[in-house]
């Protein structure tokens, strides 16, 4: 990884193309000259432009051409070596802003309190030890998006994927196929199941091109080389036998380094090493691993792994709805596609929980239907008992109250032939007997029958 961050801060200072500020010589037709004057002469003024981020030309301009010349003071040459302020779109570490934050931009500070640019340095302190206080909390800048560390310890096998991935693409983009397949090989080891490798891939097979391209320039000139050395040595023996054996014993130390990062290049988990141009023996390992490698990565299905990932994705889609056979179909169809799919192990494990929750559901949902239908029972014999309760009662006061009229029409009917007997008026009639009592009595039951009902 050390090797990796290297290639970035390489990478993002190959940016820096010229500088914000720069000498200006501004000629009588109207051309505006930018560089750093290195010399005023009676004749002249000489000025270093650049021409490419890194090739510089030197001039000669005549005085008698230059309308007016136009210096950039020291704060703002000294502001310019500070290099570029800006964030790099990748930061998985803290070594951009550490120099910056620790050194730099305080010193800068300190020495020009009144410069016109001490504010801009300010601000830019402030913001960059933000930053730099986001990634030692676990942050992360990739491709010019934050992630949080939340975020990554919510996804810890993708999010370091992801990081690894974008590592990569950064060095491949500065022309660095060894450093970049190193790293392809660390990401396939550490997370071969993640979601980054269909694109992973592909830019391996693309540094393995560019790094053959590299092989077979060197073995084309490794021959020529090493004869022209031989023959150094050998003209060197003849007069000078020191600088022959120098030159010997240099050819020996070249070889040992090469032999030496063949055997380095495994420590970590790679096998890639740099090009030696001068050592066949280290060209050619190379070369077979080049071959052996661009043939395996061939074989990866990148389609159907990038299917498999698309159904795993889609499985999770349908757990948050809660859809568990639908989730079931696309695992399924993830594991059938692309079975080394990391999100298959999490999807799978989503799917069984959301199961045991709907069978835990289900279940709860039975036992309190169960527990309403014996209350509601509970409640209707209790009715029930009571109603019968209530139409006992209601006939047997209905049977006393029979009684009681049976008992007193007999009473008056009795008082009323009493009184006509005692006039001499009638006979005397019979009164109720009591078998006719009995059979109003009788009607006790069937009256207490109709309440019932």
């Amino acid at each position: 990884m050390n090797s990796i961050r290297r290639s970035l801060i390489l990478l993002f200072l190959s940016h820096l193309i010229g500088g914000v500020f720069a000498d200006t010589l501004i000629l009588k037709d109207g051309t505006k000259i930018r560089g750093e004057i290195l010399e005023e002469g009676p004749s002249g003024i000489t000025i270093e432009c650049r021409v490419t981020p890194t090739i510089k030309d030197q001039k000669i301009v005549a005085k008698s051409d230059i309308e007016k010349v136009e210096k950039v003071s020291q704060d703002q040459k000294d502001f310019q070596e500070l290099g570029s302020l800006d964030t790099p779109p990748t930061v998985t570490d803290t070594s951009f802003y550490d120099p910056l934050i620790d050194r730099k931009l305080p010193e800068f500070i300190s020495k020009y309190p009144d410069s016109s640019l001490n504010s801009e340095a300010c601000e830019r302190l402030k913001a960059l030890t933000q930053e730099r206080e986001r990634v030692q909390r676990g942050d992360r800048r990739l491709e010019s998006v934050w992630i949080t560390a939340s975020e990554i310890a919510a996804e810890p096998y993708q999010s370091g994927a992801l990081v690894k991935f974008t590592c990569i693409k950064m060095v491949a983009a500065s022309n660095n196929a060894v450093e970049a397949l190193k790293g392809y090989e660390l990401l396939e080891k550490s997370y071969p199941g993640s979601a980054v490798m269909p694109d992973a891939v592909p830019i391996a097979l693309q540094q393995l091109q560019q790094l053959q391209s590299q092989v077979a320039v060197a073995k084309a000139n490794v021959e020529i080389e090493l004869k022209n050395i031989s023959n150094s040595v050998v003209a060197l023996e003849k007069t000078r036998a020191d600088e022959a054996r120098k030159l010997k014993d240099a050819m020996l130390q070249y070889e040992n380094n090469a032999k030496s990062a063949m055997t380095v290049a495994g420590a970590d988990g790679s096998k890639f090493f740099p090009v030696f141009q001068k050592s066949k023996d280290s060209l050619a390992a190379l070369q077979v691993l080049i071959l052996s490698e661009r043939a395996r990565l061939s074989q990866f299905p990148l389609s159907t792994m990038r299917e498999g990932i698309a159904s795993a994705k889609e499985g999770l889609r349908m757990i948050k709805a809660e859809k568990i056979k639908e989730a079931r179909d696309q695992l399924a169809l993830s594991q059938r596609l692309w079975p080394a799919n990391y999100d298959n192990t999490k999807l799978k494990l989503l799917a069984d929980r959301l199961e045991a929750d709907i069978a835990a559901k289900a279940s709860e949902a039975a036992k309190q239907t169960a527990a309403e239908g014996a209350v509601a029972n509970a409640r209707k014999l209790a009715a029930e008992k009571v109603a019968k309760e209530a139409a006992a009662k209601a006939a047997d006061k209905a049977s006393q109250e029979a009684a009681d009229k049976v008992a007193k029409e007999a009473a008056q009917k009795a008082a009323l032939d009493a009184a006509k007997e005692a006039a001499g008026l009638a006979t005397p009639t019979p009164s109720p007997s009591q078998k006719d009592v009995a059979d109003k009595l009788k009607d006790r039951s069937q009256i207490l029958d109709v309440l019932e009902k």
